[in-house]
């Protein structure tokens, strides 16, 4: 009963701050960089003006179509209350990060799955983003959503997740995939484990050796290929007709965006992989501080893959680094900033950064190693994060910290390996408020003005 009415405590506190802050925005500015396409694209569809599309906007409606069922039919659909819809979500958000860690973590205590909360959903870019009217923000309600009826093996709703996932934003196919190859290969390890040939019947069914053992079986029995067909099509089937409806739309579209094809042309760019790794150190720091020593260790000890990782790392960014042209042009997000005023200003400057994207490649791996004690944590969900995170985020032309997003909250949600404090969760939560803090400053107190805008103009991640 206490560790409830702390929880409640918190959502009251967390739902009123962020609406005086959310009114504070609002007063602030009422269109924010390309709140301008979405906006206008929701008051249409609130509208019931369903044939009106705006060939700017690249993503599924999903957003315009939650915002015309629920503010529709009361007729309010000013960009007040279409703003309103992220702030709901981020408060469905707090919940469902909740009760997501506590069905992995399940014998922590409440107080610290409380704490790790606090700090996933205050979390610097979702947060600011919760007080516009932007996809992101319920498109990470719905990734969740589906993440959670996943772990609970409650896969028909599921399937309803998924679709309502790709709705709001189409990459998070990638992640309807994940899930999907996660349950599929689980439940190919525990149907060859059963078989008896091939596979160790150890209860070990999380490793990797298992996984190469399981794919042996398969491919030497094809009865036992049929059984594992015959089992998934009907307990996944919800995962799997959004896939291939979605190999359907891309085969008929020959994109994955709508709208303006021209400006999201996907190209492989694996310094994204870098950035995101600092993303992963900036905002997580209580994991950060709990394994340092084990990755300096491994890295000394390691020294000669340390240098062959750095060489690797260096060439990559000398022979694929993609500066895109929005994002020298755009000067209202932090990414500008930080590439004009530190990587672009010495040729050098690029590179420095490579002894930390080693580090923290090496945390990711002590993240992502299969835990026995952690059934959610197996083999295939190693893999299949590792392949969804570089279909998000390797294949981006644009420095967006957006597109991190989703591949940080899962890796955090379901990772078990990296045991962190109370108190070092404390410390991360207090440096996501003084950001947070400081983000919305910026916001209010520094405006500038474009040419072609009336509107004063402002900065945000």
């Amino acid at each position: 009963m206490r560790n409830q009415l702390l929880f409640f405590a918190f959502i009251t506190v967390f739902s009123t701050v962020s609406l005086a802050l959310f009114n504070l925005i609002y007063r602030t500015s009422k269109v924010v960089v390309d709140e301008e396409f979405h906006l206008r694209q929701g008051e249409h569809y609130c509208h019931g003006r369903f044939e009106v599309w705006d060939n700017k906007i690249t993503t599924f409606p999903g957003l315009y179509l939650v915002s015309a069922s629920f503010l529709g039919p009361f007729q309010a659909c000013s960009i007040y209350h279409l703003r309103m819809i992220s702030l709901i979500a981020s408060i469905a958000n707090v919940y469902l990060i909740y009760i997501i860690r506590k069905v992995v973590l399940a014998n922590r205590s409440s107080a610290y799955l409380l704490l790790e909360s606090i700090s996933l959903a205050t979390l610097p870019p979702l947060y600011f983003f919760s007080h516009l009217y932007y996809t992101d923000v319920l498109s990470v309600t719905m990734v969740l959503t589906m993440l959670y009826f996943s772990l609970k093996g409650m896969h028909n709703w599921g399937g309803i997740a998924s679709f309502m996932a790709i709705l709001m934003r189409q990459t998070n196919i990638v992640w309807v995939g994940m899930v999907l190859g996660t349950q599929v290969i689980k439940t190919a390890i525990d149907l060859c484990q059963a078989d008896g040939k091939g596979v160790s019947r150890k209860g070990r069914h999380y490793g990797f050796t298992d996984l190469w053992k399981t794919t042996n079986t398969l491919i030497k029995r094809p009865k036992t290929m049929m059984a594992l067909i015959r089992r998934i099509l009907p307990q996944y089937f919800g995962y799997i007709i959004n896939v291939v409806g979605f190999v359907l739309f891309l085969i008929l579209n020959g994109s994955i965006v709508i709208g303006d094809k021209s400006a999201h042309v996907a190209k492989l760019h694996v310094p994204q992989i870098f950035y995101f790794s600092l993303f992963l150190a900036a905002f997580s720091s209580s994991h950060v501080l709990s394994a340092l020593r084990r990755v300096v260790r491994f890295l000394r000890n390691k020294w000669p893959l340390t240098i062959l990782c750095m060489g690797l790392f260096a060439a990559a960014i000398h022979l694929n680094t993609i500066v895109h042209p929005y994002m020298l042009a755009d000067n209202r997000h932090y990414t500008f900033y930080i590439w004009n005023r530190f990587f672009a200003r010495w040729w050098f400057a690029r590179y420095l950064p490579v002894p930390i994207y080693c580090a923290m490649l090496v945390l990711v791996v002590l993240m992502l190693l299969p835990s026995s004690n952690n059934h959610h944590q197996t083999v295939g969900f190693s893999l299949l994060w590792v392949v969804a995170t570089l279909a998000s985020v390797a294949l981006q032309q644009l420095i967006e910290v957006r597109y991190f997003i989703l591949p940080f909250l899962i890796l955090r949600l379901v990772q078990t390996n990296i045991r962190t404090s109370a108190k070092l969760l404390a410390l991360e939560v207090v440096g996501n408020v003084a950001i947070n803090a400081l983000t919305i400053y910026v916001f209010v107190r520094k405006e500038f003005y474009w040419s072609n805008y009336q509107d004063a103009q402002r900065i945000i991640w």
